[in-house]
């Protein structure tokens, strides 16, 4: 970035043009999808050089804060968002990156635009606008996922294989590895609630005695179908028989995977695997446990 001094005359307008030009670029790449602008504010440390230089009412500078720290501080509150419009819209979202920029403000008033050698951007798309119901749904739900911070990395995760910029192997593996993760962070809490259910049915010793005999031995030695059926039972709202067939389809295409066996690319069902992750991360949230 090179500005002379004293400006060019032809300055102002020839930046009124780059900046008219920018946009139209991004309209251009938007096409008629929608856009999800994601705007994220807090405090940051920042040491504006002396030589940051004012133009108009901006101030212009090279390293003012380590924006790549920043971005990845707030790498969660990004997967956050994008979850959560998976779970509260009416489409399976995907997403690909348009646009990311980052400026600060200082206690005075003054907006700062700092410049570095990796300069970034993140502005997600959505294929349809969502309604006043969704998005009331979808900001509760983002508030749910930010208070789930066991399940943060998962959200994350997840995202990578919402991406359509990455191929369809490794939006299943990433789709897969999220489900599969997120099936082992919540199955005790399930898995707790059905034996405290069980319990509820008769009051008999035999039987407590047999449950908490079930509950020693088994004691990390349920297999991966067999926690996804636990949890079935409180989160398959729908009580679909087939389910659990189809998780186990689906890891099925998994373990094929990683003992070696090639697989056509486009053969590999990731949607069914990021709804699956979808309906129960949703349905565990909203259950409140």
């Amino acid at each position: 970035m090179i500005v002379r001094e004293p400006l060019d005359e032809e300055f102002h307008r020839n930046l009124a043009d780059q900046i008219a030009e920018i946009e139209k670029q991004r309209l251009d790449s938007a096409g008629t999808d929608g856009v999800v602008v994601i705007q994220v504010k807090g405090d940051v440390s920042a040491s504006i050089p002396q030589d940051a230089r004012a133009i108009g009412d901006l101030l212009l500078c090279f390293d003012a804060f380590d924006k790549k720290g920043l971005r990845t501080r707030i790498l969660p509150q990004m997967s956050g968002v994008l979850t959560a419009l998976r779970l509260g819209g009416r489409r399976d979202y995907k997403f690909r990156s348009l646009a990311e920029g980052s400026y600060l403000t200082t206690l005075n008033g003054e907006i700062v635009h700092s410049f570095s050698i990796e300069g970034g951007s993140v502005g997600m798309y959505v294929s349809s606008p969502l309604n006043k119901a969704e998005l009331e749904r979808v900001s509760e739900d983002i508030s749910l996922i930010m208070k789930a911070g066991n399940l943060e990395r998962v959200a994350r995760l997840y995202t990578q294989s919402l991406n359509q910029a990455t191929d369809n192997y490794r939006s299943f593996i990433a789709a897969w590895s999220s489900l599969e993760i997120l099936v082992g962070k919540i199955f005790p809490v399930y898995h707790e609630l059905l034996a405290a259910e069980l319990r509820k049915v008769s009051q008999a010793p035999g039987l407590h005695a047999y449950l908490d005999r079930i509950m020693l031995v088994m004691g990390g030695k349920h297999n991966l179908a067999d926690k996804f059926a636990v949890i079935s039972m409180f989160l398959d709202d729908e009580s679909k028989p087939e389910e659990i067939k189809t998780f186990r389809k689906l890891k099925d295409v998994r373990d094929r995977l990683s003992h070696g066996e090639e697989l056509p690319e486009d053969s590999l069902p990731t949607t069914e695997v990021q709804r699956l992750f979808d309906k129960y991360l949703r349905n565990h949230l909203r259950h409140g446990a």
